[in-house]
């Protein structure tokens, strides 16, 4: 067996557009616990870290920050997520790469039920071999230990499947903010990001590559 290309890709701000669903379940989490809510600024960086981080940099802590944590899961399971969008020319990029041999792992923040639920309801779950998310038990919450995880996950199906898996610089993760490429870089993986997402000009310079198209992404994959 030819050894595939092995990519690593986001979910938020890369394959979906969920900065509605997340922004309306962050307000809704912060009201139901009587907290102030911060500035626009502030909310529009909230996609890409682990939720609990974000709400930790506001001082949140203790019962608090658990009970607002929680308002926050149970609004985006059962509304936030709805709201979410598919980012024009990803699925059908993800259906090239699988039928051209490429292994696909996701490598995300968001929780495991919910990435599935997502990935699900746009019909992309199908092309990814290994999903690689925070856990549901919180665990697993950093994205260099969700990194961590597909790694690992793709050693185990490289030894099942009879490839050799390649080199971490061989590697390409594929995503939209600067959490992807410190949890990538962590293992010594290259990093593209997406100028569709939402990362900023700052954090794009310090990728590997940017690229503005998924067809700019599908030729640097090649």
């Amino acid at each position: 067996m030819k050894d595939p290309k092995v990519l690593l890709i986001d979910v938020d701000g890369t394959l979906t557009d969920s900065y509605p669903g997340i922004r309306a379940s962050f307000l809704h989490a912060l009201a139901d616990n009587g907290i102030p809510a911060p500035s626009e600024d502030f909310i529009r960086r909230i996609p890409g870290p682990p939720m609990v981080e974000t709400m930790r940099s506001l001082g949140l802590e203790g019962s608090l920050l658990d009970a607002t944590l929680d308002s926050y899961l149970v609004h985006q399971r059962t509304v936030g997520w709805k709201q979410a969008a598919e980012f024009p020319g990803m699925k059908k990029l993800l259906a090239q790469w699988k039928a051209a041999g490429y292994v696909l792992s996701t490598a995300t923040s968001k929780s495991e039920s919910s990435a599935v639920r997502l990935l699900q309801h746009f019909g992309m779950l199908e092309y990814f071999d290994v999903i690689a998310t925070a856990s549901d038990d919180g665990s697993r919450r950093a994205k260099a230990e969700v990194v961590e995880f597909a790694l690992q996950e793709l050693q185990k199906l490289s030894r099942e499947q009879g490839w050799a898996m390649p080199a971490p610089q061989q590697l390409l993760m594929v995503g939209d903010r600067i959490h992807d490429i410190e949890g990538a870089r962590h293992y010594g993986i290259p990093v593209a990001l997406v100028e569709w997402g939402y990362g900023s000009d700052e954090e794009r310079a310090q990728a590997d590559f940017v690229v503005a198209t998924p067809e700019q992404l599908a030729d640097l994959a090649r």
